[in-house]
């Protein structure tokens, strides 16, 4: 079967080596573009993992298409290093303790019922997303073995309990991981694809503080999805004074508050404020990412093996970095504009209005995932064109952006595959896929509505409508 995915590839890419160019298209743009198309493909039907289709991508590339240093630029982009190394700062504060400090902290002091332990859990993620870019790592990894804790805790040994208490929360996370991931650029690593083409192909800036200062909208829905959830999944265990109890005894057997942790979670906070105060001091967020980083080491909250160690980073350096230098390439050749000036033939689209064209931009961005089971599959195929039909008009680039970016993560929840976590979770054998698609479709359109409505009205106020 893998074989059988490999001849595919090869004959996407090849295809574009014997077909004529197409006029005002350069022959490296076109070429380099049908590299691009096989990867598009390699990413669904997914022959090998993410990193090694990138590799032998950027090997086919080198040796038919451009210089290996041409391919390699997207390594030197510094929206890459501020993903990773917020990644490294999100291993620092695990490792320091602080994390599961404040988890164990709010559960015991507020974590009366299931609804208010679901809200949490919710804004512990939200806290983690600001720093930690992979879905499976951040709710997988730290908020979701609160949540079984709160599971086993709360069901009392009873099978039935425990099941519906599992689907309330094993739902939550999923659906909670997919809004925060929306509300940081730094919350989902694919995020800083769409930043990059957005620059490349409509010409805009999008820096960290603005992504979130954008998203408010989306913090309305993030504090509705707990509530939404628990109506339509509601959890057996109504009390969790057993779970406050267990949470209360892991934190005195923690002891007092460590060195370690003081250290990161002043940190922490010092990133937060340099990235949330960027324009006025006009220090790169790259570069307050690498003092942060620079901290924990000199100070001592983690060393260099823990991050050697971290599999999951070094994989995706290898990837997004090649992601972004297919798009830096394709965009010195000219395919984006090429593009957009053949939709901009093909679609009438001088004769809609912005808001119709927003509601298609945000339809298009939603209804596509259905198919998809890589996000950042679903990202590389589809963004470039979605990007180069709101290039071919003239509708305001900023609104245009965000609705993508948002709803483009939020409408992971569709579906149980949307996204790595998905699967993960769905493993845990307490959800029916129904009531995941019906509950996901719902956080998706209540979304999607307000960004169409509060989200516009919104843009215009802080002069986004542009």
């Amino acid at each position: 079967m893998r074989y059988a995915k490999i001849t595919l590839l090869l004959t996407v890419a090849g295809i574009f080596f014997l077909v004529p160019v197409p006029g005002g298209l350069s022959i490296t743009a076109w070429h380099l573009f049908g590299v691009f198309a096989a990867l598009i493909l390699g990413l669904i039907l997914q022959p090998y993992p993410e990193p090694t289709l990138l590799m032998i991508t950027v090997t086919l590339a080198s040796m038919f298409v451009l210089p290996i240093k041409e391919v390699l630029v997207g390594y030197t982009d510094a929206m890459l290093w501020l993903t990773l190394v917020a990644m490294m700062i999100g291993i620092g504060l695990k490792k320091s303790g602080l994390t599961r400090r404040l988890g164990l902290l709010l559960i015991s002091r507020f974590g009366k019922t299931a609804l208010r332990i679901g809200y949490i859990l919710c804004f512990i993620d939200l806290l983690l997303a600001t720093s930690t870019p992979a879905s499976p790592a951040r709710t997988g990894g730290l908020v979701y073995p609160l949540a079984e804790g709160v599971i086993e805790a709360g069901s009392a040994g009873n099978p039935a309990s425990r099941q519906q208490t599992g689907a309330y929360f094993t739902l939550l996370a999923f659906i909670a991981s997919m809004l925060t991931g929306s509300l940081f650029m730094t919350g989902m690593g694919p995020n800083l694809i769409n930043v990059k083409l957005a620059q490349d192909v409509l010409g805009i800036s999008v820096s960290w503080p603005l992504w979130t200062m954008a998203a408010l909208p989306g913090f309305l829905g993030f504090l509705l999805t707990p509530y939404l959830v628990y109506k339509f999944c509601p959890p057996d265990a109504a009390s969790m004074n057993e779970v406050r109890a267990r949470a209360g005894l892991e934190l005195a057997d923690m002891g007092g508050v460590s060195k370690n942790e003081l250290m990161a979670a002043g940190i922490f906070l010092t990133i937060l404020l340099l990235w949330s105060t960027g324009t006025v001091s006009g220090i790169d967020n790259t570069l307050v990412a690498f003092i942060g980083i620079s901290l924990m080491l000199v100070l001592g909250v983690l060393d260099w093996n823990d991050l050697a160690e971290t599999r999951e980073m070094w994989s995706f350096l290898i990837w997004f970095g090649a992601i972004l230098g297919f798009s830096a390439a394709l965009t010195k050749f000219g395919f984006f504009s090429w593009f957009a000036g053949i939709i901009k033939l093909l679609l009438p689209t001088a004769g809609l209005e912005s808001y119709t064209i927003l509601v298609l931009v945000a339809t298009l961005a939603i209804v596509p995932h259905y198919f998809f089971v890589s996000y950042t599959g679903y990202v590389v195929a589809f963004s470039p064109l979605i990007f180069s039909f709101v290039a071919a008009t003239d509708v305001p680039r900023y609104p245009a952006f965000f609705l993508l970016a948002y709803l483009m993560i939020i409408s992971c929840t569709l579906t149980h595959y949307g996204n790595a976590l998905g699967p993960l979770l769905m493993e845990k054998g307490y959800n029916d896929k129904k009531t995941w698609w019906g509950v996901g479709t719902l956080i998706t359109v209540l979304h999607a509505v307000l960004y169409l409505t509060v989200g516009i009205a919104y843009w215009k106020l802080i002069g986004l409508w542009y």
